[in-house]
């Protein structure tokens, strides 16, 4: 029996610049060994062109490793899938991994400090569309601001401590909570990069359908414990669906954010389309552009004075 062909990019996109004999591996049943063909599944990002194996040995056999862990369970899912049984699922922090490596590699990622883009956003319930520009950083500062002809201009920031926003309809607020920690996690540059100095506990807890695709379900709770779902391609091993919890005035709900497109930049992968539900509405943004390691101005990312105003006034 052969490797599941559906399996084949993702296992490529994690075998970049290593060489194995995989041979061998044997079915639950005893019956049927598994064998891979590593010539196959050696890694070029055909994205960007460009290779990372400059990282060195200790990236490689560290990858090669959870590359392996991550192949044989595939492998043994085929063959429980081949015997009608139930699947046995890959660790999550395979997965994981498998995707930092597929998005440009955690080195590519170490060097970038901030990440500025501009987008288009569509509302479900209004019919223009509104301009966006965003600034995030590692650092955990961001600004974002929206730009609409229906509703005015909107912003959301935090300095790293404060987590704000002035909505022409409500006013400048300050987040708290879970509602502070969501757009902590939701404007945080590149989270699943730097899985392991956020979470606390990662597990692959099934393998649903996102838009009619099998994608693996990642939990994971963070240290000042907020739970995030992460969905994995089964095939490409791409992050395409993300879910928050959300604060509402009825109560608990979640955010879902649907994540496509993925293209090149820089030696990272960026989905260019991002759409994002909760309570009925939908948001689509169309990215236009994405920057790195960009100039950030003195006072760009600082509060604004409506929000400090309300800050010392406890408001």
């Amino acid at each position: 029996m052969t490797a599941d062909p559906r399996h084949k990019s993702f296992l490529t996109a994690y075998a970049e610049e290593n060489t194995a004999d995989i041979s061998g591996i044997v079915s639950p049943d005893g019956q049927d060994s598994i064998t891979f063909d590593m010539e196959d599944i050696m890694i070029k990002n055909t994205r960007s062109g460009t290779k990372t194996g400059e990282i060195g040995g200790k990236r490689g056999r560290a990858g090669l490793g959870a590359f392996l862990v991550f192949i044989l369970g595939a492998a043994l899912a085929a063959a429980g899938q081949t015997a009608g049984q139930t699947p046995p699922l890959p660790k999550a922090e395979s997965i994981l991994d498998a995707f930092v490596e597929k998005s440009g590699g955690r080195a590519v990622f170490d060097k970038i400090a901030n990440r500025r883009t501009t987008s288009t956003m569509k509302l479900s319930v209004l019919p223009a569309p509104a301009e966006v520009t965003t600034i995030l950083t590692k650092a955990g500062p961001y600004r974002c601001v929206v730009n609409s002809q229906a509703f005015g201009k909107v912003e959301f920031g935090s300095d790293g401590r404060t987590v704000w926003e002035i909505n022409p309809m409500t006013g400048p607020q300050i987040k708290e909570g879970l509602e502070s920690k969501r757009f902590q996690f939701l404007y945080s540059l590149d989270l699943p990069m730097r899985w392991r100095e956020v979470f606390k506990k990662v597990e692959c807890t099934g393998l649903e359908t996102v838009e009619e695709r099998p994608a693996f379900k990642v939990t994971a709770v963070s240290f000042d414990d907020y739970p995030v779902a992460y969905y994995f391609d089964q095939v490409s091993g791409l992050l395409v669906k993300i879910e928050y919890p959300m604060e509402t005035t009825i109560g608990r709900s979640l955010q879902e954010i649907i994540l496509r497109d993925y293209r090149s930049v820089d030696g990272t992968l960026f989905p260019y389309l991002q759409i994002r539900r909760e309570l009925g509405r939908e948001m689509t943004l169309t990215f236009k552009s994405v920057e790195y390691n960009v100039e950030i101005t003195e006072g760009m990312l600082a509060l604004p004075e409506a929000i400090r105003k309300i800050s010392k006034t406890g408001k």
